[in-house]
């Protein structure tokens, strides 16, 4: 059975910079070196008239796996992960992302958006001008603990898309 990922966030910054950061070729690589161990790489990185795709393997170290994770899966894990944008109006981008573990049966799937926020849904404080929302899934088939597993994942990846949001953000500072 499946564990659905649900991420929601806002930013002080309009859709269009972090969608402009999302797919920032320089920016995937400071990310990446920032929340990634060994065996991390941008693998592939496109552009066409319709949007931008780019592939990622992320390393991730062993002493930050949960240790349910580590037995299963052993030592460090890579992760592939694929990502494709687009946009849908001004102010407005739709994507997809997937994400697998080599030699793990099981997926990670998901749809994207990024969105300017209306003003009658802007806090009156200032503090979000547009909102990321991913909605997704994570599979498992892995025997006598999958689900544990799917539950685990679906949180990490919960955290990953909060910290990673909040890297964007700091990144979009840097940039001004």
């Amino acid at each position: 059975m499946a564990r659905r990922i649900e991420h929601r966030s806002t930013s002080v910054w309009p859709a269009s910079r972090v969608h402009d950061a999302l797919i920032d070729i320089d920016h995937l690589e400071e990310r990446l070196s920032e929340f990634s161990g060994e065996n991390t790489e941008v693998v592939d990185h496109s552009t066409t008239e319709g949007g931008v795709r780019f592939q990622v393997r992320q390393g991730v170290p062993a002493d930050r796996l949960p240790p349910m994770v580590r037995t299963v899966l052993g030592k460090n894990l890579t992760i592939d992960r694929s990502e494709a944008w687009r946009p849908a109006e001004p102010g407005h981008y739709t994507g997809e992302v997937a994400a697998a573990i080599p030699r793990v049966p099981g997926s990670i799937t998901g749809s994207m958006w990024l969105r300017d926020l209306p003003e009658s849904e802007r806090p009156a404080d200032g503090s979000a001008v547009s909102e990321f929302v991913v909605c997704g899934s994570v599979t498992s088939n892995v025997p006598f603990a999958g689900s544990k597993l799917e539950e685990l994942v679906a949180d990490r990846i919960s955290s990953l898309l909060a910290e990673e949001m909040r890297f964007i953000s700091h990144w979009l500072s840097r940039q001004h």
